[in-house]
Order: C-alpha cells, then structure tokens, then sequence
C-alpha cells in the first residue's frame, strides 16, 4: 500500500482502551496515537515493539497519529503487519489495478461495494466482455485469532 507521506517509525510502550497506545518516535518524545483495530492484537502488541505511524495534517483530529504497521517475526524473519482495519481493501484494490494477483488480471473494469443477491454486497466486481464477472471478497484474519491464520 502507497501512503501518501513516509510512515514514522516508533516503540510501542502500550496499547490500551483498544484504541489508543502510547509510542515513542525517534525524537524520544512520548505520545499517544489512535489504534483503528478494536481487537485484542494478539502477538502484535507487546511493549517494545517496532511500530509505524502516519501523521493527519486535520486539525479536528483529536490525535494526529495513527499506527499503522507493526514489525513482527511470524517464523521467517521480521515482517511488517498492518493493523488499520481500514486498509485491507485498499492494499486489495491497489494489488488488483496494479496487476499484481495473476488470476484478476485483464478485467475492463473494477467496481467496489456491488449489491447481488437481496440484502449482500461484495467488495469488488470485476468486468470484461469476454469474461465472465468475477466477485471478490476481502476477508481479514479475526484480530483476536492466533497470527499465522486467518
């Protein structure tokens, strides 16, 4: 996923009241940022731990940094984890526009939040003349299941 401005690196000290975590940036002063994940972030949370910030130039924002990633080691080395719920279908929509899932290659075009059936919806239709319509629905792993599923 793009971010629009570099992401400040940062220690997490602690997350609490799902969500908020107090941070230290490389200036050393604390602060606490806003977490968009209301799960318990099993094994993404431990003090310490090096985390990613952006930065919201809106003034109505009661706080102006938002953690983003997290460093973690699920087994193969340090990985960098997301943990905005707010981002899985974008990091989706990007991959797919970019080309980069083989199988949802060469569709004309791409539309987000399509109704079907009586009361559903599905995160992305995917259309061409020649073929047939693709649905694709995003599923993101349970913030309170145990990482490395889901």
């Amino acid at each position: 996923m793009r971010f629009q401005k570099p992401l400040i690196p940062a220690r997490l000290l602690r997350r609490y009241k799902r969500f908020l975590a107090d941070v230290e940036p490389a200036t050393g002063k604390q602060m606490t940022v806003h977490v968009a994940n209301p799960g318990p972030m099993t094994g993404l949370a431990e003090p310490g731990t090096n985390v990613w910030l952006s930065r919201s130039d809106n003034p109505a924002r009661k706080l102006a940094h938002s953690w983003e990633l997290v460093e973690v080691d699920l087994g193969s080395g340090v990985e960098l984890v997301g943990v905005n719920t707010a981002h899985p279908n974008l990091i989706v929509a990007e991959a797919i526009a970019d080309g980069l899932i083989p199988e949802l290659r060469g569709y004309a075009s791409i539309r987000r939040e399509v109704r079907y059936g009586r009361n559903s919806r599905v995160d992305f239709l995917l259309e061409a003349p020649d073929r047939p319509p693709c649905y694709v629905e995003v599923k993101k792993r349970p913030s309170d299941a145990p990482l490395g599923t889901g």
